[in-house]
């Protein structure tokens, strides 16, 4: 009784987690494990949210990356390094950052976070200057360097 008790348990603080917003299969492993339930219930507890496809690691990563486009930019390189983080795999990464953030978009994005960073600095700085906090400032971002060249080329008529 006390098993099928923590089973119940470990599913119900699954739900709960779920049902705040979407989760990898790690993400919802690992707040299991802090709430010390037993590998084997762990393990049931994601069958049975996979049984009712409360789990798809793809939708997870397509959810995140809309969110992170819409609400805080970043490069596909910060962002696949923040799905790997979360256990995304490597395949499904790559297709949802295809799919989703094509070059010409994440150029748009580097352009429209280069144009608020160049507001922040002072007007008398050189171009050299610009070129360095700008280049900073987009890699931070996790843009990659050939998108950071284009855009600073086209910002600064390089």
């Amino acid at each position: 009784m006390e098993q099928e008790n923590t089973k119940n348990q470990a599913l119900k603080f699954a739900i709960k987690l779920i049902s705040l917003r979407k989760r990898s299969v790690l993400e919802i492993t690992k707040r299991l494990r802090q709430k010390k339930f037993k590998e084997e219930i762990i393990e049931e507890t994601l069958a049975t949210l996979n049984s009712y496809s409360y789990l798809n690691d793809e939708e997870f990563a397509e959810a995140y990356l809309n969110d992170r486009l819409n609400f805080n930019p970043r490069g596909s390189f910060l962002i696949k390094k923040e799905l790997q983080e979360k256990g995304i795999a490597e395949q499904i990464i790559n297709k949802k950052i295809a799919e989703l953030l094509p070059v010409e978009k994440e150029i748009e994005l580097a352009q429209k976070a280069a144009g608020q960073k160049l507001k922040t600095l002072k007007k008398d700085l050189d171009k050299q200057k610009v070129y360095q906090k700008i280049n900073a400032y987009l890699q931070s971002k996790g843009y990659s360097s050939d998108i950071i060249r284009k855009v600073l080329e086209k910002i600064l008529n390089l």
